[in-house]
Parts: C-alpha cells; structure tokens; sequence
C-alpha cells in the first residue's frame, strides 16, 4: 500500500504531533510498500556540515527503520526544506527537488508540494531570502542554537500564511489543467485536505496537514483514499 503525508511542521519530537506521526508509521508499518512526503515535514530543514539536528532525532530514526525494512521512502522537496545537502539523500530518502511524476498501480501520478504554484508575495520572499546561496552562506557561519532559533520562528510565521481560500482555489486550478496530462494529481501546501473526482475517472488530492486534521492518502490496488488519524 502507498502512503502520503505532508506538512507535519515537526518542531521537536516530544511534540504531539511528532508523537502521533511515529505513533502511526510504526503502525502502519505492516502494510505500508510505499511513503510518500509531500513537503514540509519538519518546521525548518537545514544542514550544516557536522551539526545533526537532534531534535528530529525520534522521528527520523522511525523513517530510517522504514527504509532499513525495504519501504521505499519518497521526500518531495517544501518550501521548507530550503537549507539541504547531501544528507537526505545519504540517509536512504528518495529526494524529489520540485516534483516526481510516477505510475502507482498503473495510474499516471504527479506529486509536488505545491509551493511554486503558490506566488503570494510572502512566499515568493521566502523563497528567494531562503535559497540564496548568498543567505545560506552566510546563514552557516551562525551558531547553530541561534540558527535553530531563528529558522524555527521565520518559518512558525510561514506556516500562518497557508489555508486561505485563494490558495486553495489556485492549488485546484493547477490540478485541473495538469489533470489533462496524468490521471491522479496531488498536491499538499494549503493544509486543507482535498480529494476530488473529475470526469474521465481522475483526481485531485490534497494531503492536508500533520497540524490540524493529521491526514493522509492511501492508494490501494487503484482506490483512493483520504482518511484522519486519530489516537
């Protein structure tokens, strides 16, 4: 079974919602061929050279255990996952910089975050503060425990920008024009859950957020599936 999730916004592994992530990949373990992350797992990703972000230590060990067990762990860049390097992909992570396009049991599917459909000017700011090589740079020479500090809190006031209306109609539109290439479309960003059925037998799926709904997709054998979770 193929598993999708997104925009958890991890600050801490002995948050709620850490808790609960970890709570069900281990129990959807059993089940689970496939994860796909749309985005925007952690709150703020970033790497320095020899610095390990302890604070996603629980949760990242939970994921390498996926993968040790043979799951194929799929991450598909966010906008907040601006400062990266080698280590994801070192970790065993199938990284995705934009978008991947894949056939998942025989179905044309397109996944991507969703950020760079969305040109508000907050976050067409971010983006070009927060992929500068320039800021990175510079960005490296701080302290680490003020790095995280101030990482953590520029992209707390990101995630208050999502889930307004006009994102939401913009992420559909783009779904629906992208529909006529692929038969399933999915997307995250908004923090809204969404599946949609159009003519011609295709989708448009939101996976929602890990901060307010804790939703997620399954597509068994062809059926789509969006579901909450609930301890």
């Amino acid at each position: 079974m193929h598993y999708f999730i997104s925009d958890a916004h991890i600050r801490t592994d002995e948050s709620y919602r850490s808790k609960l992530l970890i709570k069900f990949l281990r129990e959807m373990k059993a089940k689970m061929t496939h994860l796909y992350i749309l985005g925007d797992l952690f709150e703020f990703w970033f790497e320095y050279n020899l610095v390990f972000p302890k604070n996603y230590f629980k949760t990242l060990a939970v994921l390498y255990n996926l993968i040790q067990d043979g799951k194929k762990v799929h991450y598909i860049l966010g906008n907040h996952e601006v400062m990266r390097g080698s280590f994801l992909k070192n970790f065993g992570f199938i990284v995705h910089d934009n978008h991947a396009l894949l056939t998942i049991d025989g179905k044309r599917v397109f996944l991507a975050h969703g950020n760079k459909i969305d040109r508000r000017l907050w976050i067409t700011l971010w983006d070009k503060m927060l992929t500068s090589r320039l800021n990175h740079t510079l960005y490296s020479t701080i302290h680490p425990d003020i790095g995280v500090f101030l990482a953590q809190g520029i992209s707390y006031l990101s995630r208050r920008q999502q889930g307004s209306p006009n994102l939401v109609y913009l992420l559909e539109q783009y779904a629906q024009r992208k529909l006529r290439e692929v038969d399933i479309v999915m997307l995250a960003h908004s923090h809204i859950p969404v599946l949609k059925r159009f003519h011609s037998n295709k989708y448009y799926v939101n996976t929602g957020d890990w901060v307010k709904h804790f939703s997620y997709v399954v597509i068994d054998s062809g059926r789509i599936l969006l579901r909450n979770y609930r301890q």
